[in-house]
This record gives structure tokens, sequence and C-alpha cells, in this order.
């Protein structure tokens, strides 16, 4: 057996602070002897790698278990149970698995951050040494994990990634619980997870993805030419929102510029939708003094397809 290095308490009970080495034999100690198990983190090797994410992520790790819920020695004769050491893992879950989720993602090339613009919860309910006879011992993961966006919806629902492995008849129960972490890890929806923070390369594609003002949205990324004309030039451009889905409000009108009113925009009108785009019109007004006031209305859907908003007025003068 590895020597162990041994101190006082100051209640006298003997703290025996070491590294526990092989998961089948049990050393025989005195009663309320107590073994630091060190958590190690594992380099295991990601399944995949996101890169060029649009969007950071906040982690939030969470955990209940408890340290005398870390093992089950039920499995085990009686007098085996007596004399089995009192085993202390450090750090504590939650701190071990925010460390070794933290790494994983940063491997993966997820951008963490600590105001990210979507948080994702992990909550670890397992966290399980098992004997499974005097001989064999395993690991039990379990950890539970939903995607929240930055208004506080959820955009990944919750669901659950557990795993249980046997370990080797040499390994540290320490390294035994990071591989078992890990694995749980890697059935992770990371997939789906990524997708949430990548914004779709057109509005079509994500059709019901709706315009918060936080551009996140394809929509929002949407440029769209706008080239207003009129004869004569030098007349007012004022434009404004004229809705029929309750979604998204009529506006007021807004002067943007004088003809030849020419720009590149994308739109930021909240609630809209590519899918209600089609129930959404804008009114471009053209003004001078002199001149009747003209006025045409542009489906959004067409001008988001087009990508363009165009006219010519002829003014008519108000005799």
């Amino acid at each position: 057996m590895k020597s162990i290095k041994c101190i006082s308490s100051t209640f006298g009970m003997l703290v025996i602070v070491g590294m526990v080495t092989s998961c089948m034999s049990i050393p025989q100690l005195k009663p309320g002897t107590k073994l630091e198990v060190p958590l190690t983190v594992s380099n295991q090797s990601v399944p995949t790698t996101y890169r060029n994410l649009d969007k950071t992520v906040r982690l939030n790790v969470t955990s209940s278990v408890t340290e005398d819920a870390m093992y089950d020695d039920s499995n085990l004769p009686s007098k085996m149970r007596i004399l089995r050491p009192k085993y202390i893992f450090t750090p504590s879950v939650r701190d071990f698995a925010n460390d070794a989720t933290n790494s994983y993602m940063q491997r993966m090339r997820f951008d963490i951050t600590p105001d990210g613009d979507f948080r994702l919860d992990v909550d670890v309910r397992k966290f399980l040494l098992e004997w499974i006879d005097k001989e064999s011992t395993q690991c039990k993961v379990v950890i539970n994990y939903k995607l929240v966006d930055g208004t506080g919806q959820t955009v990944v629902p919750s669901s659950t990634a557990s795993t249980q492995i046997r370990l080797a008849s040499t390994e540290q129960f320490g390294m035994g619980f990071g591989r078992a972490y890990a694995e749980a890890l890697n059935k992770v929806d990371w997939d789906r997870i990524a997708k949430c923070l990548t914004i779709a390369k057109t509005a079509k594609q994500e059709a019901n993805a709706q315009v918060t003002g936080a551009g996140d949205t394809a929509l929002e990324h949407t440029v769209i030419r706008w080239y207003i004309t009129s004869t004569p030039q030098g007349a007012d451009v004022s434009w404004r929102v004229v809705s029929s889905t309750p979604d998204v409000s009529n506006t007021n009108s807004c002067f943007v510029g004088s003809t030849p009113y020419e720009t590149t925009e994308s739109f930021d009108i909240k609630g809209m939708t590519y899918n209600n785009s089609g129930n959404i019109q804008i009114e471009v007004s053209c003004e001078k003094a002199g001149y009747i006031t003209q006025r045409k209305r542009f489906n959004l859907r067409q001008a988001i397809d087009q990508k363009e908003i165009s006219a010519k007025f002829n003014l008519i003068k108000d005799e």
C-alpha cells in the first residue's frame, strides 16, 4: 500500500491526508480515519470544436450533493463498512464541476464571460462513488442543464446527461470522478447549444425568431439599401411602420433625410419575424413646400428578400 502522511487533529483523531490509489482494496485503518481525495479535472479530448460563435455564454454551476451522498458502501460486508475510512473529496462538487465544465467548454471554443449573452445552467444532481463489491467500484454522475437567453427565456429546455463508469483496479478515485464527469459532459447536446449562439445567415433560416433589439437575430443583421429620389429634388423623406399583425405596433412618421436619400440600414422593428413581415408595411412619405405630399408603401417581406427599398416621386405642384 502507498505510504500515507499522518497528521493529528485537534480532537486527537487521526486524520490521514493522501491519495486513494486503488479501488480494489480498502485501507485497514482505525475507525474515524479520514482520507482526502483530490478531485482531478479530466483532460479527455472533446468530441467537437465550435469556431466563430457569434454569442457569449455565462456559466452557472450549482449542486446540492452533500459529502455523505458521495459514496455508497451498502454492498460491502458490515465489518468492511466499519473499517472503511471517511473520504473527504476536495474541492467541493460545485467548485470541481465549475472548473471542469469551464475547461471542457473552452476547449470546444465557447466564449465564456461573466456577462454572457446567454446563461448555461448546470446542476450536478448525483456525484457518487459506489462499491459494486469488495473488489470493484464505479463512479456515477448525473447533471441537469438548460440554456437561457438574455431575457430569461429558456431556449434549450432542461435536459439530463448521466454516466457511470467502472474504475480500473489501479485508478484513483479523484481521477475516476474526473473521467466520469467528462463522459457526462460528452452527452450534453452541445450542437443545440452552439446553434443558439450562432446568428443565422439569412432571416428565412430562423423564420420565427423575433426581433427584440438585442441584435441576436438575422433580421437585425439584414442590411437594406434605401434609395429615394424625387423630381424636383430636395424633398423631405419620412417613413413609418404600418402593421396588421398584433406582434408589431404602428409607429409615427420619422424624418430621415432629403432627396436624393440613399443609405444602408438594418431593421430594428421589435416583434417582427420573417414569417410575420408579410403583414407589415413601410410607408415612405415625400414632402416639399409648394408640392402635394406623396406616399408609397412597401411590403416588408419583399423588402427583406430584395434587400432594397427604392422609389422615385414625381412631385405635383399644389396649386
